[in-house]
């Protein structure tokens, strides 16, 4: 049992180190708990972890509730049926984010579904004891898929269970590779070399979007990963795309995926600031440049740097577009806010010495939903902006 120091004022499921009595009898990472008010009364259940700045991560506030498989089954059950029922994914693609952490009231859990695979990556010390109800309640209700656990080593390390998570991993491994298919292109997920769980789902309707804005245009895809806005844009009859990766080995997937479709594509292996530099010393300008970098903040020191990189990417990207050009450029860093990174695109704008006319400002896809108790979930941005010269340009040294 853990005892709050002082009165909880909010629903937000994470309860900081400062907040809780540490307990009389030393408890494992990740132990399931029951918190308690000073005064003994109910406040919920949840994971404890003693090595972590969030000691609690609430997953109810109903005394009535058992943290047990039942409760995992009803959690997953809900977390399908918006996406199947109401979101109606499955017309679109056969592979989506089923549990995405805390809208879906489930702390610390992420789990994709790509085809006929159910990737599991926990965050939290906690699912290394929940994980044979999960699994239990994911073969209920997806019988015919294969489970796979995939840590986070980083967050293993720093929840104190990186020997079990590594075991979890062992006991469900991946399989080299599935194919998916999203707004009728297949791609291949490659789970050996593959960031994070495979994929990144969470662009499904910018790509779409993307593609639908191709037609005739001249197309520059950085960060262009395993091609997922790249084929979609030359499916969307591009006029000519490029991809631009160091990632050598995502560059190989990516031209299995573009073969697979029958998409003409050059993908280069180049640093992106060094090519952006080059294309505009040439005067070789895109009608369409999509920028979707890797996170540039994970922790709060981090930030500082990453607003000077989003703000150097974003100059030289914006002096990239043809004029009265498109500029897609995203940021799936959390730590830096929708204002803020629109005010770093506006300064980005002003040294480029170009107008950004921003036309629509999205997310993530539905299937990464965004709970009122816990807003930091919305975490990816994707402006969309028309380029325009400004009347008079200053010159900025890049």
């Amino acid at each position: 049992m853990i005892e709050l120091r002082a009165r909880r004022n909010s629903l937000h499921p994470w309860i900081f180190k400062k907040m809780v009595r540490p307990p009389k009898k030393r408890l494992p990472c990740g132990a399931p708990v029951t918190v308690v008010t000073r005064e003994g009364e109910f406040v919920g259940r949840g994971i404890y972890n003693p090595v972590s700045n969030i000691a609690v991560r609430l997953l109810t506030e109903r005394e009535s509730e058992p943290l047990d498989w039942s409760f995992f089954r009803a959690k997953l059950a809900e977390a399908r049926r918006l996406r199947e029922e109401i979101l109606g994914i499955g017309r679109q693609s056969d592979s989506y984010r089923l549990i995405h952490g805390e809208a879906d009231g489930l702390s610390g859990l992420m789990v994709d579904k790509y085809a006929d695979v159910l990737v599991i990556e926990p965050y939290s010390a906690g699912y290394v004891y929940f994980m044979d109800a999960l699994t239990k309640g994911l073969r209920e209700l997806y019988p015919s898929c294969r489970m796979v656990v995939r840590p986070d080593a980083k967050h293993a390390v720093r929840e104190g269970v990186e020997k079990e998570c590594a075991e979890l991993a062992r006991r469900h491994p991946a399989p080299e590779s599935v194919v998916i298919q999203e707004n009728g292109v297949r791609m291949k997920v490659d789970f050996r070399a593959g960031h994070k769980t495979g994929f990144f789902l969470d662009q499904r309707e910018n790509r779409r979007e993307a593609a639908q804005m191709s037609a005739g245009r001249r197309v520059l895809d950085l960060f262009c990963y395993t091609g997922g806005f790249s084929i979609a844009a030359a499916l969307g009859k591009a006029a000519s795309v490029t991809g631009v990766d160091l990632d050598e080995k995502a560059l190989r997937t990516a031209g299995e995926n573009a073969r697979m479709n029958g998409a003409q594509v050059e993908f280069l292996h180049a640093d992106v600031f060094d090519h952006l530099r080059g294309m505009v010393a040439r005067g070789d300008l895109a009608d369409l440049v999509i920028a979707d970098p890797a996170k540039l903040a994970g922790v709060r020191d981090e930030i500082p740097r990453a607003r000077r990189t989003y703000g150097d990417l974003n100059r030289l990207a914006m002096k990239a577009v043809r004029p009265g050009g498109v500029l897609l450029t995203c940021s799936c860093s959390g730590l830096i806010s929708e204002p803020d990174f629109l005010s770093i695109l506006t300064r980005s704008a002003a040294e480029a010495g170009v107008v950004f006319q921003a036309f629509r400002i999205a997310g993530a896809a539905g299937d990464h939903p965004v709970s009122s108790i816990f807003p930091e979930g919305r975490y990816l941005k994707a402006v969309f902006a028309r380029i325009y010269p400004a009347t008079s340009r200053r010159v900025v040294a890049d």
